[in-house]
């Protein structure tokens, strides 16, 4: 991947996550391709112009990726939605529509864990802890951590 693909991923998501570093080694035009994608779709972070508020793009991505099954189920933007403003509640209520439209199991199989991990956020905010990525949280909420 070219060096400004590397700065624009961890200048937005903090890192290179690792789908991007496998991909990375097989295919480095495609990740500059993904991430150009992604650019022009999710608005950065110091983007001025955008539309909707980072609290309500975070919000969407929850409810999607809680309703499709994929990434980590919506759980670290449901983190990502807490620091940019939302509530506990507002991302219960993201997912409630998921509830509605896909059905009881985007509760079950990862809603649940989402309102969960907005909670833990919330609590962290309010200690003035900084961000971290769900992967790299143990949850108090999912037992010990498995090594």
């Amino acid at each position: 991947m070219k060096e400004e693909t590397r700065d624009y991923l961890v200048g937005e998501m903090g890192r290179v996550h690792e789908v991007f570093q496998t991909l990375d080694r097989y295919d480095p035009d495609l990740v500059d391709s993904l991430a150009s994608l992604r650019r022009e779709a999710i608005p950065g972070l110091r983007d001025t112009g955008a539309v909707l508020p980072a609290k309500y793009r975070e919000l969407i991505m929850v409810a999607v990726e809680a309703a499709t099954g994929r990434g980590e189920k919506g759980k670290s933007h449901a983190r990502k939605a807490i620091r940019a403003g939302a509530t506990p509640k507002e991302v219960q209520e993201a997912l409630a529509l998921c509830i509605y439209l896909v059905g009881m199991s985007s509760w079950v199989d990862g809603g649940m864990e989402c309102v969960l991990a907005a909670e833990e956020e919330d609590a962290k905010v309010k200690r003035g802890e900084k961000f971290t990525w769900t992967a790299d949280v143990a949850s108090t909420h999912s037992g010990p951590k498995k090594e």
